[in-house]
């Protein structure tokens, strides 16, 4: 497996992978490909993150995406991840890594968001907490045409 930077190229295979994500758990919201392709070419700014995992063919099967923005109500900056999600089992433990490794290494971030979804896999909490993200908070969200359950 190779882990590098995206470059435009990849924009298109990060978009798919981003489909396959939401697909997921999918919410009643129609998906905007355009919109991711907007904002996958924004994160390839330096100021930004987006990471891909290419297999040995060549194949883009991982993607990292994150988007740093001024506080709200802090001195400094905010990381927020609006993307992670790998096709093959493993393959994006090193792109959060790397994101790890990128975040601590910008001392004007103070904080960064790393959400995830409901029924998440607990060993990726664990693993989040080793590297750093130690801080839980509770979500909620309104989705239009979601009822209260």
């Amino acid at each position: 497996m190779i882990y590098r930077k995206a470059t435009p190229a990849d924009v298109p295979a990060i978009v798919e992978i981003a489909v396959v994500s939401v697909m997921n758990d999918p919410l009643p919201v129609k998906i905007d490909k355009a919109a991711m392709a907007a904002a996958a070419k924004v994160a390839l700014n330096p100021a930004h993150f987006l990471w891909v995992a290419e297999d040995e063919d060549g194949k883009v099967v991982a993607a990292f995406g994150a988007c740093v923005q001024k506080g709200f109500w802090f001195e400094r900056m905010q990381c927020s991840v609006l993307l992670y999600y790998t096709l093959v089992k493993g393959a994006g433990l090193q792109l959060i890594r790397e994101f790890a490794k990128w975040v601590k290494s910008r001392p004007g971030i103070k904080i960064a968001i790393f959400s995830l979804e409901p029924g998440v896999d607990e060993r990726l909490v664990r693993f989040l907490k080793r590297l750093g993200f130690s801080r839980e908070t509770r979500q909620v969200s309104y989705v239009l045409g979601v009822t209260h359950v």
